[in-house]
């Protein structure tokens, strides 16, 4: 309507259309009946939201249509995306303003350390992840001269006039706070949530302008200058956020039949991702609908003979079905399924796994973490990523129970199936090749190279509800390449290991599972034991209940040792913990370790 390069800004918008029409200022405001300093204080941005009654005004001045009327009357009322004190710019080549200043860093280090605190707001970064970055293989810096460099570009990005610091240090690392407007990234967000409650409203027409604004955001991928932070997991996840807001912009775009606005940004993102069958079923949608079958069906074909070469596999039911609609002439967007609100799309003709282990005999307690869980996914939902939580915690304190008992708890949210691994030491490229396996991948089409696999496995697991447990992670590098790349899916890790890693780039909610209070301890023995052997000694109990802390298996282990000779008593059971005969049998080579 007023063009796709950028999510205008009011004061830009009126000056744009002030020259198109040739207009001057004095012009312009004896037509709109308004003074003339009152048109210079809004094209210089000094009244940020004008009255409705000014804006009709303007625009009747300028004979704008009924639609870019309410578009103009629209702008003016979110006021300005960016804001003036501090910009920050992030989807595309790095950019600073401070007080309205370009603050140009000149150090690529300081630049790259900033870059990382920008795709992570709020988040803290440690200092060895900032260091690596910067860094690279080079000798690893002291920690004094690395917070050298943070104090400097501390001063160098702070406002004027804000008195709150915009660097912080936190955790033993440093986050950066900003509010909604300094950062492009969160203007992005914060529109593309916006675009998605109008989409559930069904106010599509609005959905697609305030898309279209989010997406003017993105003036190239995501620091493009910066070559070396590309690789970094954290990107990862900002390119998948980005992604699927483009699916749903074209989505949008296409119920309403505005095909032509979404194919420059589809073409842009098809040839940097030649693979990606989403976006691809997309642009042939958009083609189609813009006149252009042949062109369409031209690009069916390659992406057929790129899969077929690289993975050795056929295109997805999505792009097929895209195929057949405009061979037959259908309207392309009744192929198209809206992403909000999230439908399940169980496929008969496909495998679905449940890997599940046996949910936990005797669970008890965990009901705030349960809770949590539920919270977790719940808030998930409206994201526009896979939902990730992490369950930290020492050895023997349940963290595999708790998941596997929230993971039977919500089984049918997830008709598409639940994947399980025991990592441990597994090597990640081969738990990949076991989840292709039982999503139905014949053996002989499993990709050789992790790489390829993992871009499979998310390619298989889009527009699905699966849930993926992944229990016993040794490291983050385990995890990532496991994880689906879309939303509907989730995924729930435990692990001795915090995987801040996961938290800082992939955006995972960690629940620390702490011991288990003494009355949950009771009962889980009570459960195990039956209430009359458990009741018999209560001292020898409340022994018992002190030695094992809390621990669910070594409560477990008192158990089965009970079970299995029922004439030992339980002060001899206590003897036995005391003298360290009991943690033996939850440890490295116990059958009972998966109760960690």
């Amino acid at each position: 309507m007023f063009g796709n390069e950028a999510p205008w800004e009011l004061a830009e918008l009126i000056h744009q259309l002030r020259r198109n029409a040739g207009l001057t200022q004095r012009e312009m405001a004896e037509r709109a009946k308004i003074s003339v300093a009152g048109l210079r204080d809004l094209e210089q941005r000094r009244v940020t939201r004008p009255r409705v009654s000014t804006l009709r005004r303007i625009a009747a001045a300028l004979e704008l249509s009924p639609a870019e009327t309410h578009e103009l009357v629209r702008v003016g009322s979110l006021g300005p995306m960016l804001a003036h004190d501090l910009c920050l710019r992030v989807l595309g080549p790095q950019s600073i303003s401070v007080d309205g200043e370009p603050v140009n860093l000149g150090s690529e280090r300081q630049r790259t350390m900033l870059a990382l605190l920008a795709i992570s707001p709020g988040v803290p970064i440690s200092l060895d992840s900032l260091i690596d970055a910067a860094w690279g293989e080079g000798p690893v810096p002291k920690v004094d001269l690395v917070r050298s460099q943070m104090s400097r570009l501390r001063r160098r990005i702070q406002p004027r006039d804000r008195k709150e610091p915009v660097l912080v240090s936190m955790n033993g690392g440093y986050a950066l706070q900003v509010d909604d407007g300094q950062l492009d990234l969160l203007v992005f967000r914060r529109l593309v949530a916006s675009a998605r409650r109008d989409c559930e409203a069904g106010r599509t027409e609005a959905a697609v302008i305030t898309y279209r604004q989010a997406m003017g955001l993105l003036r190239d991928k995501p620091l493009a200058d910066l070559p070396g932070v590309q690789e970094l997991p954290m990107m990862a996840g900002l390119r998948r956020e980005l992604e699927t807001a483009l699916l749903e912009y074209a989505d949008s775009a296409a119920g309403i039949g505005r095909h032509e606005e979404v194919l420059t940004p589809l073409y842009r993102f098809a040839e940097s991702n030649p693979l990606h069958e989403s976006v691809h079923a997309r642009l042939m949608t958009a083609l189609a609908g813009s006149g252009q079958p042949a062109v369409a069906l031209e690009l069916f074909e390659t992406l057929r003979n790129q899969l077929a070469d690289e993975l050795g596999v056929d295109p997805g039911e999505l792009v097929r079905e895209t195929h057949q609609a405009i061979l037959r002439g259908v309207p392309a967007r009744a192929q198209l399924v809206s992403v909000p609100p999230l439908q399940a799309s169980v496929d008969p003709s496909q495998p679905v796994p449940t890997q599940l282990p046996a949910d936990v005999n005797g669970f008890s307690g965990r009901s705030e973490e349960l809770a949590h869980l539920d919270a977790i996914w719940e808030q998930g939902q409206a994201q526009p990523a896979v939902v990730i939580a992490t369950l930290p915690g020492r050895p023997g304190v349940g963290k595999s129970s708790l998941a596997v008992h929230w993971a039977h708890r919500v089984a049918e949210k997830f008709p598409d199936g639940q994947l399980y691994a025991e990592l441990g030491d597994s090597r990640p490229g081969d738990v990949v090749r076991d989840f292709l396996l039982a999503l139905g991948v014949g053996p002989g089409q499993v990709p050789d190279s992790l790489v390829s696999r993992s871009a499979l496995l998310r390619s298989l697991l889009t527009g699905k509800r699966v849930l993926m447990v992944l229990d016993n992670a040794v490291s983050t590098d385990q995890v990532r390449p496991l994880l689906p790349g879309s939303r509907g899916c989730a995924a729930l890790v435990t692990s001795r290991d915090p995987l801040c890693g996961l938290v800082a780039s992939e955006g995972a909610r960690p629940l620390i599972v702490d011991t288990l209070p003494e009355a949950d301890s009771l009962t889980l023995l009570q459960r195990r034991l039956g209430a009359a052997r458990a009741m018999a000694e209560p001292g020898a109990m409340r022994e018992i209940l002190a030695l094992c802390e809390g621990l669910p298996a070594a409560l477990a282990a008192v158990a089965t040792r009970a079970l299995t000779d029922p004439r030992l008593s339980l002060s001899v059971l206590a003897k036995e913990l005391r003298e360290g005969y009991l943690p033996t049998m939850w440890e490295a080579d116990s059958p009972l370790r998966h109760i960690s």
